[in-house]
């Protein structure tokens, strides 16, 4: 697709993105207990990065091109995928993004439909930043999404930890335990004079048998 060059469609163009990360949709979740053990009890818990389908809701702080947005948001992972939407108040912008075997689709009430097979290109596309879509799956666990990026440990009061890909620096600032889980409180995610915070309030877990469909014996 050709990049938008318009000042205002490219203002509505990162302001649809920016919405779609920070309000981004699946149901309401139930409150889920969060508790914050002693840290040899969160250390020999188990990260959720391994999980295939999870939930969670949020809130945001994004500063994006000399632009700031405050918002909650929502995620929702289904293995490599994931889902989300967004809208302005009364409704304006409304948006939605689906990610399926790495193909995006981005439906904007502004922009129109956008399809692509590189997320990251069509965010920079339509906003100039490559927005680091396909990664966030992992990286909203705490984790980069290849197990091969270094990952440097920190201390209070720097935060847990932190790592860079995609030229993206996240630093893991707190964690919590939730649902049996190590998760992260607070993640700062920053690429040159571009930065995002998410909170996470609200995780959990999502179960995929549910809604499996069953199988039948059959006698050799």
């Amino acid at each position: 697709m050709q990049p938008i060059t318009s000042p205002r469609q490219r203002s509505r163009a990162l302001s649809a993105l920016l919405l779609t990360l920070a309000l981004g949709g699946c149901a309401s979740l139930h409150t889920v207990p969060v508790t914050v053990p002693a840290a040899d009890t969160l250390a020999a818990a188990p990260d959720a990065r391994q999980l295939p389908a999870w939930a969670l809701e949020g809130k945001a702080g994004i500063r994006f091109l000399g632009q700031s947005i405050s918002a909650t948001y929502k995620w929702q992972r289904h293995g490599g995928d994931y889902d989300a939407e967004a809208a302005g108040p009364l409704n304006q912008g409304y948006t939605t993004l689906n990610s399926r075997g790495g193909h995006i689709v981005l439906d904007n009430a502004w922009l129109g439909r956008h399809e692509s097979d590189d997320a990251e290109g069509l965010a920079q596309a339509l906003t100039s930043v490559p927005i680091p879509l396909s990664s966030l799956n992992a990286w909203l666990m705490g984790w980069p999404a290849d197990a091969a990026t270094p990952v440097q440990a920190l201390t209070e009061p720097e935060g847990v930890r932190e790592f860079t890909e995609r030229d993206w620096t996240t630093r893991i600032m707190g964690e919590q335990l939730v649902a049996g889980y190590r998760i992260p409180t607070r993640l700062v995610m920053t690429r040159d004079n571009n930065r995002i915070v998410l909170t996470l309030a609200n995780w959990q877990p999502v179960d995929t048998t549910a809604t499996a469909t069953p199988t039948t014996a059959t006698t050799p």
